[in-house]
Formats: structure tokens, sequence, C-alpha cells
């Protein structure tokens, strides 16, 4: 008889444990269910959130330097343009230390024609100028901004995006001066930006870093030897300067020196031998700001048109910031 009633008990135990199972492998799925209704609706209210601003949670993770810094040197930051949803990206370098006031100096990288926000890293046959600038700058925060397609060229679109790219990089890393930094086209956007900034951030820049840029695009698009330049100029300005002369006074700095603030300091590193933006184009800008009562200093180098050694880039930010 025992084993009999044993034998109950055992089926019985076998029966509650299937059941048990059952139960929790339903319990399983239905929460599946409903996490993948949930899932969907929160990527849904994200897309829906991105149209106003990039993924600032992320951004403010990697503020905390004492964390990110000395575990990974830079980040990708993914954002949907405000101006007209269109997604895109950019590098965020962490500072390696924190300063002392709590607040940041925000070091913005403008690429060149073809290039895209990887430039500071990846540059062919040349020393990448990023780990020089962050050694150099550790409590600075560096970030290298895509600002629309290859050959933006400042257009009304490339600016909507660096405005807001600074904005939001300003919610994670409270930011008391801006240095604007770029190379070719970059530093051709880098000389205008100052004067069309939104005051929010024109009041934080402190400095311009322009190599091998150009302060009057119409010019530019007359004296460049090289067919490419001229025909990107044109795509992003909207035809010839004689056919949208307003799309290229607006992206030139030349055309609008009274709408700088006065503390800003610029320098400018022309290439001697460059066929493809001129030195003459960096000397006149030079010229301007000095006449124009701006603190300036042009450094001539003996290349063509290709990146200089990264002390050249660490000399001239050391120019920008001193004494400010």
């Amino acid at each position: 008889m025992s084993n009999f009633t044993s034998f109950l008990k055992s089926k019985a135990l076998l029966l509650f444990m299937a059941v048990a199972l059952a139960g929790a492998i339903t319990t399983i799925i239905i929460l599946s269910i409903m996490l993948g209704k949930a899932g969907g609706k929160t990527r849904a209210l994200k897309i829906e959130n991105s149209q106003l601003a990039s993924q600032v949670t992320n951004l403010s993770s990697a503020s905390r330097t004492g964390e990110k810094a000395d575990d990974q040197e830079f980040f990708r930051r993914d954002f949907v343009s405000i101006k007209d949803g269109i997604p895109d990206s950019y590098l965020l370098i962490p500072p390696k230390q924190q300063p002392l006031s709590n607040k940041y100096t925000l070091f913005v990288y403008l690429h060149g024609m073809g290039s895209n926000y990887l430039e500071p890293y990846v540059v062919a046959n040349k020393t990448p100028i990023a780990p020089s600038i962050r050694d150099a700058f550790p409590s600075a925060v560096i970030a290298s901004l895509n600002y629309r397609k290859s050959n933006a060229w400042g257009n009304d679109l490339a600016l909507a995006d660096i405005n807001q790219n600074i904005a939001e990089i300003s919610y994670a890393y409270p930011l008391d001066s801006i240095v604007i930094i770029g190379t070719s086209m970059g530093g051709s956007v880098a000389l205008n930006y100052p004067a069309v900034a939104p005051d929010s951030i024109k009041d934080k820049i402190r400095g311009v870093v322009s190599v091998e840029g150009t302060g009057d695009l119409a010019e530019l698009f007359r004296k460049t030897k090289v067919d490419v330049v001229r025909l990107g100029v044109a795509e992003a300005m909207g035809g010839a300067p004689e056919q949208t002369p307003e799309s290229y006074k607006k992206a030139s700095l030349l055309q609008h020196l009274d709408q700088l603030p006065k503390e800003i300091s610029f320098a400018i590193v022309s290439a001697k031998q460059d066929k493809t933006v001129p030195p003459v184009l960096q000397r006149a800008v030079a010229t301007a700001l000095e006449k124009s009562g701006f603190r300036c200093k042009l450094t001539e180098i003996d290349l063509d048109h290709e990146f200089p050694e990264p002390q050249i880039y660490v000399e001239a930010i050391k120019f920008v910031v001193q004494n400010r």
C-alpha cells in the first residue's frame, strides 16, 4: 500500500511540475509578445523623439570621463537632423581629464571635401591629428562633425547640423568656450561659422584654426586648378557664383567680417604649393582679419594641398586659446 501511495505521490509531483513548466512557458511567451509590442512602441517613440534631438542620453553617459575616457578614446554618435529628418553621425572624443572649473572647452573639427567625420583618425599616409590634440589638451572635448554630405561647403543644411550637434554636446558637457578647427573645405567653413552661428554658440567661440581654407568661395571657384573642387562648390552653392551670388556670400567670411565677435583669435595655415586652395586665398583672409582688428597668425608651410603634421594643429590651437 505504501508503495502504491508513493507511486501516486510521484505521479502527482510530476504532473504538478509539468503544469508549472507549461505555465512558465506560457508566461514567457506572453511576456515576449508584450515586450515585443512595447519594444515596437519604444522604438517608435525613439524615432519620433530623434526628430527633435539626438541621443543625448548617450552623450551624457560618455561625459562621465572617469569611466569612459580611459576605456575608449572616441564614440560615434548618431542623430537625426531637426532641419529635414536626415540621419547622420559624428565623432565624440571625451576629455582625458575633468577641468578644474567643471566647464569644458569644445574643439569642433570640420573635415575636408570628399572626407567624413573620421578624418582626425584616418588620413592616408599621414599621422592622424586627433591623438596629438587630445594629448596636448587633455581636458578638452573634441567633436568631429559630418556636417551633411562630403561637399556641403557650409550651406544651410550643413550649418543647421553643426548648430544642432554643438547644442546637444553642450547638454552633456557644460561649455565655457569653443574653438572651430577645419582643413580645406572644413577650414573654409570654420572661418565663416562664427559669423553665422546662433548667438548662444557664437558667444562661446574663442578661436578658429583654418588649414588651407578660404574666406571667399567665389574666388576659390575662379582660382582653383582642380575641377572636382570647382564642381563641388557649385553643387553645394546651387550653381556658379554668377548664378547664385547670395549663396556664395552667405558661405564666405570676407563678405561679413562685421558679424564676427572681436574677441575671436584666428590661426591661418597656408600651403605654399597648394593648387587646390591657392595660398593667395589664405593671405587674403589673414590680411582682411588683421585690418579689421582681429588677433591673427598666418603660418606658411612648404606643402601642396595635404595634411600638415599634427604639431601644426597643436601650435595653431595654442595660439587661439592663449590669453583668453
